[in-house]
């Protein structure tokens, strides 16, 4: 290639680097924990949800951000999240303890974005729950404010360890998963048992591999289908103000690399 084609191609790169950079959707910027840009929370819940998640952030460190979108424009919404997550740096510096709450209204999708510090607290599976059991129900019935409300005192009540404010339809779905996940296991287990003794002893050998196995999944466990949210904790608000933050909402530094989920209505 000649140096004129050279730079005939490079112009057309950055003609189209540029066009694609002027016509994607910016971040906005963060005013506060609550950020309604889609105009979907009345005045009350708006100024419910930021008197929560500001006393969350004082006496846990813990950030959850919220941001409503009348539209993605075209943008990827797991792209787009990762976005908005890394230029709010929501969390503190080192514990990476920010969750960001994402809902686009003409897509009908949403992102719970998780920073690296709770990935192991708000899981992968609790932060779809939360989106399939608690917001997409409420976006159904068109009670966005309740859904973004509920769902933002659940992501901070798994994030701190506050059952309290857990909502019961992640605890109840999370606890009928595991049994029928149990109940499944023991059928396989006495199929198993009972195929190994009819083949290696004959009848009776089955039937008593499968009282063997009954016995060793029931007669000594006392477990019962415990939810997820089964870690005691105190109360929110026990934890003592940390000074410096009570004046405004503000990233903290924290660091996100994927962790999340997604979902629709």
């Amino acid at each position: 290639m000649n140096n004129a084609g050279f730079r005939k191609y490079s112009f057309i790169v950055l003609f189209f680097v540029l066009a694609v950079s002027v016509f994607s959707l910016s971040v906005p910027p963060m005013q506060g924990a609550v950020n309604d840009r889609a105009g979907i929370l009345s005045a009350s819940e708006k100024n419910e949800l930021e008197t929560f998640l500001n006393a969350t952030n004082d006496q846990t460190s813990v950030q959850v951000a919220v941001l409503t979108l009348p539209s993605l424009e075209g943008e990827s919404l797991e792209a787009f999240s990762m976005k908005v997550s890394e230029a709010w740096k929501l969390g503190q510096k080192g514990k990476d303890n920010g969750v960001l709450l994402l809902v686009s209204m003409e897509e009908k999708k949403i992102r719970i974005e998780v920073g690296y510090g709770l990935e192991d607290r708000l899981t992968d599976i609790k932060s779809g729950l939360i989106i399939r059991n608690i917001i997409a129900p409420a976006f159904q019935s068109g009670q966005f404010g309740k859904g973004i409300v509920e769902a933002s005192k659940t992501i901070v009540g798994i994030a701190t360890d506050n059952e309290e404010i857990i909502s019961k339809k992640i605890n109840k779905t999370d606890s009928d998963d595991s049994i029928v996940g149990f109940i499944i296991f023991i059928i396989f287990v006495l199929f198993m048992t009972g195929a190994l003794g009819r083949r290696g002893r004959g009848g009776c050998g089955g039937g008593l591999g499968n009282l063997f196995w009954l016995h060793l999944l029931f007669g000594g466990s006392g477990r019962g289908g415990s939810s997820f949210g089964g870690r005691s904790g105190g109360s929110f608000g026990g934890g003592s103000s940390r000074g410096g933050l009570g004046g405004g909402f503000r990233g903290g530094g924290g660091s996100f690399g994927g962790g999340g989920a997604s979902g629709g209505w």
